[in-house]
């Protein structure tokens, strides 16, 4: 969808067409809900942190002046409220001793190449085990900052904007979270098939 359409729908969304709202919950969920999926790392959570980035967005719509496109918004909402959700697990883990289920399989993990070779399945499926544990000792800004540039493949001046930061304190993150990642993983790599 280019600007023009979307400025229109959103003034019809402004006149009062829900129809209009679906249009567009549907052409952004799957992304909104992916990110999500990947920053926070459980699908169910994901899906009612991305209700909640839409229910902003619509919230939000009568005063939205297309500063950006719609698609800009939600990811930047969609991540501060991920490392919100995150700040918040960490707090319930250290106050709690709340221990979430590691054993669920990844999305990524579960999808099958036709042209598979076992072997390298199952390394391929616990280094995918092993990456998302190693996400988890990221700070939540680290994380996010990890998953917009390399899940995502967003510019680090997208990352900046959308996180509220400067490109140079991007770029320290980014280089924490994937120095923290190769010490994390290096057996990971060296054990390959």
């Amino acid at each position: 969808m280019d600007n023009a359409q979307e400025l229109l729908l959103l003034e019809q969304i402004r006149a009062g067409d829900q129809a209009g709202f679906a249009t567009l919950m549907r052409q952004h969920a799957p992304k909104v809900v992916g990110l999500a999926t990947r920053l926070i790392g459980d699908r169910s959570e994901a899906e009612d942190l991305a209700q909640e980035a839409f229910l902003r967005l619509h919230r939000a719509l009568p005063g939205f002046r297309g500063d950006s496109s719609i698609g800009t918004w939600l990811y930047r909402t969609t991540t501060r409220l991920a490392i919100d959700h995150l700040r918040r697990e960490k707090l319930k883990r250290k106050l709690f001793f709340f221990r979430q289920n590691e054993d669920d399989p990844d999305p990524i993990e579960t999808v099958s190449d036709p042209r598979s070779n076992p072997a390298r399945d199952l390394h391929t499926r616990q280094a995918m085990r092993r990456l998302s544990q190693a996400l988890r000792k990221l700070s939540a800004r680290q994380r996010a900052v990890f998953v917009l540039r390399h899940h995502e493949g967003l510019p680090l001046q997208e990352i900046a904007a959308l996180l509220g930061l400067e490109t140079g304190t991007v770029k320290a993150h980014l280089h924490r979270a994937v120095t923290t990642l190769r010490l994390e993983l290096a057996d990971v790599y060296e054990e390959a098939p």
